[in-house]
C-alpha cells in the first residue's frame, strides 16, 4: 500500500459528435473517469468553446422522475420486508432486470407505458384507503365525544327536539357545589366516571329556555362543558353501532391495503428498475453540460488513476474507431486540486470509514490509513485488554464473517475491524493476566499459562503493577508520535519545505534526544553522562529551542508544553485498562458473594450480565479514545486532511443488468 494516494492524471480528449454518445456509454458503465467541468478550466481554448445546453432534455427526464418517484413512494411502504437483524444478517438477494441499450424516446415509450396501468390502479387505492381513513377517523372523533356520555341514559336527540327545555351536559369535580348551585333550578343527573379519588363525575342538566342565562353563569364557573352529538339513540347505543361501523372500515381498509401490496409485489421492482435506468441516462446528459462544444466535436477533460490510463485510452479508440485525440498531464500544482483515491486491500479498506470520519487526506498528503489499521487496534487492545474479551470479540467476529460475510458487505466490513480489535485485546489481556478480570483464580484456582520472555516473567499482573504498564504506554506513545514526526518529515521533503521540516520537526528531533538525556541525569537520575556527551546535549538542546522559537516565534514553550501534553495523553492506554480489570474484578467478588449467600446459579446470571455490560461499555470507551489518540495526537503532527474522493463518472446498477 502506498503512502501518498494514489496518482492521478488529467485527461483531456477531442472526439466527433457522432461518437459522443458511445463513448459516454462507454465511460458510463467502466466508470474510471472523474469529468471536470470545462467552464471552470481557465485557458485559452476552454473560452473559445460552446457550453452544451441541456436543461430541455433534463425537462422530460424530470417529469418522468418525479411520476416514477410518487408510485414507488406510494407503494414502498406496502411492499414484503425483513427488518432487524434478519435483514442484516441475511439482506434479500434483488432479482435484477435485464436491460438493453436503447434510445431516450424509447426509454420514455416503455416508462410511459409501463406507469399508465400502474399509476390509475395505485391512484384509485390511495383514494379509496384515504376515503376509508377520513371515515375511520370522523367515527373515531364521534367515539371519543361519547365516550363521556356513555353512563347518560337519555336519547341525545332529546336536547335539539324540545323547544322550551335546554339540556347542557359537561364534566365537573365540583359537583357538591354545583348541585348546590342548582338546586331549585334544573334536573340534575350525574355520575362518576375514571378513578374514585379524581372525584370526576359527567353530569347532565334539564332546565326550562327562560333560565339559560343563569345557568349558563353557574356551568361556566363549575363545568367544563361537552359538545352534544346531533345523533338519534342513548349514547351506549351508538357506541356500540359506532364501534361495529369502525370494524367493517378497518376490514375495508385490510382489503385496499392488500391491493396496494398486490400492485408492490407485481410492480415494484420494475418501477424501481426503470427509474434506475431513467437516472443512468439523465446522468449521462446532466454530464453533457460539463463539456465544450465546437460544431462538430466536444471536448472532455477529467481525472484518471494512473493505473487505469492505458485502459482509458483503448476504450476511447475502440468505441471511436480512432477517432478520438487524446492526451494525459500531471495535475498543476496551483491553484487545480485533484481528487483522492486511496487503493485499500481486503485488510485495510473495512478501516477506511474510520479515516473519512476524520476527513481523506489531500492529493499530495500522506495516506494515515495503513497506521490507523496498525495502530487503532493495539490501543484498543490495551485499553480494554482482557483476554476473555478479546476472545469473545475475536470468535464472535470470526463467525459472522465467516457465515455471514459473503451476503452482507456490512458485516464483512466491521467484522473484519473487530478481529483485529479482538486480537489485540486477548494480547493484551494475557500480558496483564485478565481473563473476565480474575475469574480464573477466584472461581476456578487456576491461572493464565505463564512463559519467559528475554528473562521477562509474563502475563504480569496489571493492577498490582501499574506502574510496568505506564511504562509501557508512554513508550508506545512517544513511538506513535515520532512515527508522525518521520512522516511529516518525508512530506516536508516530498514538498520541498526544507524550513518547516528544520523548524517543525528536526526542533523536536533535537529536544527529545538532548533535552530528554538532561532530564535523565539531572531530573529523573536514571544515567549519568560523559561530559563531552552532557555537552553535546546542551547545545542540542538549545538548537531545538532556538528553531522551535523560530517556528513558534513567542508561542515556542505552549508549543512544547503541547507536545509533552500530547505524550502524557498516552496514559490513558493504562486508565482505560485499569478500569476494565476494575470492573471485571468487582463484579466477580459480587457474583462469588452471592453464590454463597444464595446460589451458585445467581452467581452465573451475575457474571453473564455483568460482563457483557462490561464488555459493551468498556469496548465503547477504549473505541472513542484510541480513535482520539489517532485523531488529535497522532494526525496532529503531520496531517491536515480536506481531500476530495475521486468519484468516477460511473453507472449505478442496483436493479438493473446491461445485457
Amino acid at each position: 500500500m502506498s503512502l501518498f494516494p494514489a496518482e492521478v492524471k488529467k485527461v483531456s480528449f477531442l472526439i466527433h459528435q457522432s461518437d459522443l454518445e458511445k463513448a459516454l456509454d462507454a465511460l458510463h458503465e467502466r466508470g474510471i473517469v472523474q469529468i471536470i467541468d470545462i467552464k471552470k478550466e481557465k485557458s485559452k481554448l476552454t473560452k473559445e468553446l460552446n457550453v452544451v445546453d441541456v436543461e430541455q432534455e433534463l425537462s422530460d427526464f424530470n417529469a418522468y422522475e418525479l411520476r416514477l418517484l410518487k408510485t414507488i413512494n406510494a407503494l414502498k411502504p406496502y411492499r414484503a420486508k425483513r427488518g432487524g437483524i434478519k435483514s442484516l444478517l441475511n439482506p434479500p438477494v434483488i432479482e435484477r432486470r435485464e436491460v438493453k441499450k436503447k434510445s431516450v424516446e424509447t426509454l420514455f415509450r416503455e416508462t410511459e407505458n409501463l406507469l399508465n396501468p400502474i399509476e390509475k390502479g395505485v391512484a384509485e387505492a390511495e383514494r379509496r384507503m384515504k376515503s376509508i381513513e377520513d371515515k375511520i377517523k370522523d367515527v373515531e372523533v364521534t367515539l371519543s365525544r361519547l365516550s363521556y356520555l356513555r353512563l347518560l341514559p337519555f336519547d341525545l336527540s332529546l336536547p335539539y327536539k324540545l323547544r322550551h327545555v335546554n339540556v347542557k351536559i359537561g364534566l365537573t369535580k365540583n359537583l357538591d357545589v354545583l348541585k348546590s348551585n342548582v338546586k331549585d333550578l334544573c334536573i340534575l343527573e350525574y355520575r362518576a366516571i375514571g378513578e374514585k379519588r379524581e372525584g370526576k363525575y359527567i353530569v347532565a342538566c334539564i332546565f326550562h329556555a327562560s333560565i339559560k342565562e343563569e345557568i349558563e353563569k353557574i356551568w361556566q364557573r363549575y363545568v367544563e362543558t361537552l359538545i352534544i352529538p346531533q345523533l338519534s339513540g342513548t349514547p351506549s347505543k351508538l357506541i356500540r353501532e359506532l364501534e361495529k361501523e369502525k370494524s367493517l372500515l378497518l376490514m375495508e381498509k385490510k382489503k385496499a391495503e392488500r391491493e396496494l401490496k398486490r400492485l408492490a409485489e407485481k410492480h415494484l421492482i420494475d418501477l424501481l428498475a426503470k427509474l434506475e435506468e431513467l437516472r443512468i441516462e439523465k446522468a449521462k446528459i446532466e454530464a453533457k453540460s460539463l463539456f465544450g462544444r465546437t460544431s462538430t466535436t466536444y471536448l472532455i477533460e477529467g481525472w484518471v488513476v494512473s493505473k487505469d490510463m492505458n485502459e482509458l485510452g483503448m476504450l476511447l479508440e475502440k468505441v471511436t474507431g480512432r477517432g478520438v485525440i487524446y492526451s494525459f498531464s500531471n495535475p498543476a500544482k496551483n491553484p487545480e486540486e485533484p481528487p483522492t483515491y486511496i487503493e485499500t486491500s481486503p485488510l485495510t479498506k473495512p478501516f477506511k470509514p474510520l479515516l473519512t470520519l476524520f476527513g481523506l487526506p489531500r492529493y499530495n498528503e500522506i495516506n494515515p490509513l495503513i497506521f490507523l489499521v496498525l495502530w487503532f487496534p493495539i490501543m484498543f487492545g490495551f485499553m480494554l485488554g482482557d483476554a476473555g474479551y478479546g476472545l469473545v470479540i475475536l470468535l464472535a467476529s470470526l463467525v459472522a464473517k465467516l457465515k455471514w460475510g459473503k451476503r452482507s458487505s456490512f458485516i464483512s466490513t466491521w467484522s473484519m475491524v473487530g478481529i483485529f480489535l479482538g486480537f489485540w485485546t486477548t494480547i493484551f489481556g494475557y500480558l496483564s493476566n485478565s481473563f473476565f478480570g480474575d475469574l480464573l483464580p477466584r472461581f476456578f484456582d487456576t491461572n493464565l499459562p505463564s512463559l519467559s520472555l528475554f528473562g521477562i516473567q509474563i502475563p504480569i499482573d496489571g493492577l498490582r503493577n501499574p506502574l510496568v504498564f505506564l511504562q509501557i504506554a508512554l513508550i508506545l506513545g512517544l513511538v506513535h508520535l515520532n512515527i508522525g514526526i518521520a512522516l511529516a518529515i518525508i512530506q516536508n521533503l516530498r514538498r520541498g519545505d526544507i524550513r518547516e521540516l528544520i523548524t517543525g520537526q528536526l526542533s523536536f528531533i533535537l529536544l527529545q534526544i538532548f533535552g530528554g538525556a538532561l532530564l535523565g541525569e539531572y531530573l529523573l537520575k536514571i544515567w549519568t553522562l560523559s561530559n563531552a556527551f552532557e555537552t553535546i546535549s546542551v547545545i542540542g538542546t538549545l538548537a531545538g529551542i532556538v528553531l522551535l522559537a523560530v517556528k513558534a516565534k513567542g508561542m515556542a514553550f505552549l508549543e512544547l508544553m503541547g507536545f509533552v501534553g500530547d505524550w502524557l495523553s498516552y496514559a490513558r492506554l493504562l486508565a482505560l485498562g485499569l478500569a476494565t480489570a476494575g470492573m471485571a474484578l468487582a463484579f466477580n467478588i459480587v457474583a462469588e458473594l452471592f453464590g454463597e449467600m444464595v446460589h451458585v446459579s445467581i452467581s452465573i446470571v451475575i457474571l453473564v450480565i455483568a460482563h457483557v455490560v462490561t464488555l459493551g461499555l468498556n469496548s465503547l470507551g477504549a473505541a472513542v479514545h484510541s480513535l482520539r489518540l489517532q485523531y488529535v495526537e497522532f494526525f496532529n503532527r503531520f496531517y491536515e486532511g480536506g481531500g476530495k474522493a475521486f468519484t468516477p463518472f460511473r453507472a449505478r446498477r442496483r436493479y438493473t443488468k446491461l445485457v
